[in-house]
């Protein structure tokens, strides 16, 4: 079930909990990478083994191709939770998000996904309907 947010805090340490819920479609293993719009991404193990054999793929003569997977890959994290269920974002991700304080943790269309509450906010501003409409009928055309 796509669509679903939940507020968050990083602690002092820089920690934040994955709520119970998304946790549990994770599974053990996860992994946390850079995303599109500011947000990070959260793959199970399977999905980070599916993006890192799609990385694989790229010509390695096509610099915006290896460009991309190397930012990609040197920028995911395999998150380790310690005893209170709460995992580490680092700096880099951090940085990369914008993140300093509040999370929103959104269960993505595709994957969980880890947002700033400002990018957030922001990403949300401006949404014009006859994009997304446009959008939609794409997505259905296809589907």
């Amino acid at each position: 079930m796509a669509g679903k947010n939940y507020s968050h805090q990083l602690d002092a340490k820089n920690r934040m909990r994955i709520p119970a819920k998304l946790r549990e479609e994770l599974g053990e293993g996860y992994s946390i990478t850079v995303g599109t719009g500011k947000c990070l991404y959260v793959y199970s193990k399977e999905q980070t083994a599916e993006v890192k054999k799609a990385l694989s793929n790229i010509n390695p003569y096509r610099e915006q191709q290896l460009k991309a997977a190397r930012f990609i890959l040197y920028n995911t994290w395999e998150a380790e939770e310690d005893k209170q269920g709460r995992i580490l974002l680092p700096e880099n991700l951090r940085k990369y998000a914008n993140i300093t304080k509040n999370v929103i943790v959104f269960q993505g269309p595709t994957c969980i996904e880890i947002w700033s509450e400002e990018v957030w906010n922001e990403y949300f501003n401006d949404v014009n309907f006859e994009v997304l409409a446009d959008a939609m009928e794409e997505l259905t055309k296809n589907g």
